[in-house]
């Protein structure tokens, strides 16, 4: 079921499964800003990613000596979220908890909101994170919007860049073709902040810039003053995904990373490099914005 936030300027709308934005709409222009699936590239558009992020060797992960199975990304875009809050709202609440099945596959005990405020051309989306487990809870989470890219008839995907915040040193980690981490890094903007987007970025698989030094990112086109905004604040990693000819890009804040190539299969959660840990009691709190200048 869609859930919908208006403004003056723009229409959002979210699906429930999987507390998933999927049309971030101009009300003046016309103009969809989000990638609208397609399954000859992909199916999905921005889904919400929690416990892991990214890949598990062999799918598996052990905690306390006992191996759980988990699909890429867990199981949070695949969740019914239930909601709070209605169409005559700026904000509405998506949130999900662990359950008998959960358990099964993550033995931790949890709520999870989603909160999604709409203001004017700003989209807030907030995460808020309690751990009910008695004693540690072990997690990562993420974002995975995607962009559409070229979003006009008259662009092409190589009219558009991203632009940070500051000039600096990019790194990526190098990304096997089944989807791990490994090193070399491998520099992308050395003392610069614009990125130009070509789609032999993507030939082997995804960007991952671990650590990036910048807050905010500008998705721009050389062919007009259209701009999609995205500060991500203390996410610590920002992953880029296209695949040949696809006409979106997916900028996704990370807090946690995909197993390495050298991990040993099933690898401890408590020792992933990139694992929050989350002490029982506490609450984690994580906030993304997505704003659109035309």
């Amino acid at each position: 079921m869609l859930h919908f936030l208006q403004s003056d300027a723009f229409s959002v709308a979210i699906n429930e499964y999987g507390a998933e934005l999927c049309s971030f709409l101009s009300k003046s222009t016309k103009t969809e800003y989000l990638w609208q699936k397609n399954p000859k590239f992909w199916d999905r558009q921005a889904p919400v990613l929690f416990p892991f992020v990214g890949r598990l060797k062999d799918a598996k992960y052990s905690y306390n000596g006992k191996t759980y199975e988990m699909p890429i990304h867990g199981f949070a875009p695949t969740t019914h979220f239930t909601t709070s809050g209605n169409t005559m709202d700026s904000t509405i609440v998506f949130s999900c908890s662990d359950t008998p099945q959960t358990h099964k596959i993550y033995p931790f005990a949890f709520d999870l909101d989603v909160i999604f405020s709409l203001q004017w051309n700003l989209l807030q989306i907030v995460y808020r994170l309690v751990n009910k487990t008695d004693g540690n809870m072990y997690f990562s989470m993420g974002s995975h919007e995607g962009f559409a890219c070229p979003i006009a008839e008259n662009e092409s995907f190589s009219d558009y860049y991203l632009e940070f915040d500051n000039d600096n040193t990019y790194k990526a980690l190098t990304v096997t073709p089944n989807g791990f981490m490994t090193e070399p890094y491998c520099t992308i903007l050395d003392d610069d902040r614009r990125l130009h987007l070509d789609y032999k970025m993507f030939d082997n698989t995804s960007i991952v810039l671990e650590n990036v030094p910048s807050n905010k990112v500008i998705l721009g086109t050389k062919k007009s003053k259209r701009k999609v905004v995205l500060e991500y604040y203390n996410a610590p990693n920002l992953v880029l995904w296209s695949q040949p000819n696809a006409p979106y890009i997916c900028i996704e804040p990370w807090h946690g990373l995909p197993d390495f190539d050298n991990y040993n299969s099933p690898v401890d959660i408590t020792k992933k490099q990139g694992i929050i840990c989350l002490k029982k009691g506490e609450t984690f709190y994580w906030q993304h914005d997505i704003s659109i200048y035309e």
